[in-house]
Formats: structure tokens, C-alpha cells, sequence
């Protein structure tokens, strides 16, 4: 399922397997930031005052450490997927990925689109090294 990052910076989406997964990748950059579905799934809420971990555990019966080691792979790929831009953009972004056959042409489409952001803070970036170091 595809989602939009909400958070007070520029536009990001990402894909996730399930709102475990969207949920995890939200909380891997910020509870301070939310995810809402694009086609109107569960939203990942924000947690401007704390309690993020509490209704982690409620939701999914276990902490958020245990959902990352359940769903390690799973979540790199959602990291991994983090882009710059909406909805309307990743139509155009999954386009250009699928015609770029070479991997060292693809890193560097994927580098120069995240370039565009605006703001100092790069999330794509910075989900793109999160989902690396978890690959391993």
C-alpha cells in the first residue's frame, strides 16, 4: 500500500506491505511524524506527546523493537521506497525505475530525484542509508 508521509517539511511517499510495516517506518524516522494511506487505509497517527510505544504495543501486541526484527526485511524495502514527492509523482518515479535496467544508472536516478527536496532535512536520504544498514 502506498503512503504519504505527514510531517512539516517537503511531500514523501512510500510504499508498505501492511500498517505494521508503514507504522515501523514512520517510527524509524520520528514519532513526531504520521503516514496516511492513499487509498484510505489505517493511518499512522502522530505523537506529539509521547505515548507512541504504548499504542505500538496495543495495536500489534508487541514492542516496536520486536515488529523491527519480525519485519527487518519488510521494513528496509519500505525505506527503501521512501520518495521525494506525492502521490501523483510516484506514478512517474516507478516509471523511470522500471526502465532503468542498469543498477549503477538506477542509484543514481534515485539520487538526483531525492535531490529536489527543499528542506535541510533529506528523509529520503536518510530512510535510504536506514534501509541499507538493515539489509546489512
Amino acid at each position: 500500500m502506498e503512503y504519504e508521509l505527514k510531517n512539516p517539511s517537503d511531500p514523501y511517499t512510500f510504499l508498505a506491505v501492511d500498517f505494521e510495516v508503514a507504522t515501523l517506518t514512520v517510527f524509524s524516522i520520528s514519532t513526531l511524524y504520521g503516514a496516511e494511506a492513499k487509498e484510505g487505509g489505517e493511518s499512522v497517527p502522530i505523537f506529539l506527546f509521547g505515548g507512541a510505544k504504548e499504542w505500538y504495543v496495543e495495536r500489534f501486541g508487541r514492542t516496536p523493537d520486536e515488529g523491527r526484527e519480525a519485519k527487518k526485511e519488510e521494513l528496509a524495502a519500505a525505506l527503501g521506497s521512501m520518495m521525494y514527492g506525492g502521490f501523483e509523482d510516484r506514478r512517474r518515479y516507478e516509471a523511470a525505475l522500471t526502465a532503468i535496467t542498469d543498477p549503477e544508472k538506477r542509484e543514481k536516478f534515485i539520487a538526483e530525484w531525492q535531490d529536489g527536496h527543499s528542506s535541510l532535512n533529506d528523509i529520503g536520504t536518510y530512510c535510504h542509508e536506514l534501509a541499507k544498514r538493515l539489509r546489512g
